[in-house]
């Protein structure tokens, strides 16, 4: 027992765990903060004030909830696309605290069997393992009886997530959440070329993979939605279907969402990097 507490990966094991654990209760804290004084007329009038972590990274929990909130839920069913071990992404909150169904698919098997012990009492969620493309995604979502009208989608696997999300057929979430590469920086609509195989940082730098914010939002205008919202923290961008925008969730320039200082925290060793790599324009 005391080797085991002595053991340096064990150690690291339990600061992780801490860790989670102190920033769950800080997202509660904020909730219940939230809560109290969400009509004193202190908070400014945008999004910023919803962005809490319970699973996700960065703030997406309460942005997800908060939206939810104004525009309404109708089916209470998810599908996400690049999940790690299922504790700490964008649909976990929903499916273990609020009774959430879905799926979540991820590639890697290791990741996949640890997310399946995790959700192994929640039947409602179905873990799928699958290295996903565009010519596979939409039988996977036949495969698992995903809901093609469900209420969350979010896609999170370092690649080729434009060119998933551009071939999904019959497909229309009310609102999709998705990483944008902000090292391609706010103007450029581009994203890597499809490669069917491609895994970020195996045969290419880091920060050669996804798509831009602008990309990404020309395609998420082609098929209907809305840029609204953007994690503070991370590179998340928020689409909502056209139809559900109102003067409380309206649609926003990219310049509120993109994350222009991912250059100043990183310098100019990423962006430097990437250069001269192919990048198709959308």
């Amino acid at each position: 027992m005391l080797d085991a507490l002595l053991n340096p990966d064990h150690r690291k094991i339990q600061e992780k765990k801490q860790a989670l654990f102190a920033k769950r209760q800080l997202a509660i804290l904020k909730l219940l903060q939230y809560q109290r004084f969400e009509h004193s007329g202190i908070y400014v009038d945008d999004h910023s004030q919803m962005a809490f972590s319970v699973h996700s990274k960065c703030g997406e929990d309460g942005l997800i909830l908060g939206l939810f909130e104004r525009v309404g839920v109708e089916r209470h069913t998810f599908v996400e696309i690049g999940i790690q071990d299922g504790l700490e992404c964008n649909s976990a909150n929903l499916a273990f605290h609020f009774g959430w169904s879905g799926v979540m698919l991820e590639g890697g098997e290791e990741y996949a069997r640890e997310a399946a012990k995790h959700y192994d009492n929640v039947p409602r969620v179905t873990i799928k393992q699958s290295f996903v493309t565009r010519e596979n995604i939409n039988a996977l979502l036949d495969e698992t009886k995903a809901d093609r009208d469900c209420d969350l989608f979010s896609i999170d696997i370092d690649g080729n997530d434009y060119w998933i999300w551009e071939a999904l057929e019959d497909f229309r979430p009310r609102l999709v959440v998705a990483e944008y590469n902000p090292f391609f920086g706010p103007e450029r609509a581009v994203t890597i070329p499809y490669d069917p195989q491609f895994a970020h940082r195996t045969k290419y730098p880091r920060g050669y993979m996804g798509a831009s914010l602008a990309a990404l939002n020309k395609l998420a205008s082609k098929k209907g939605y809305a840029l609204v919202a953007g994690s503070d923290l991370g590179r998340n961008a928020f689409f909502l279907r056209r139809e559900l925008l109102s003067a409380e969730v309206p649609e926003i320039p990219l310049e509120r969402v993109f994350l222009s200082r991912h250059k100043e925290r990183h310098g100019v060793r990423v962006v430097d990097s990437i250069q001269g790599l192919p990048l198709v324009d959308v």
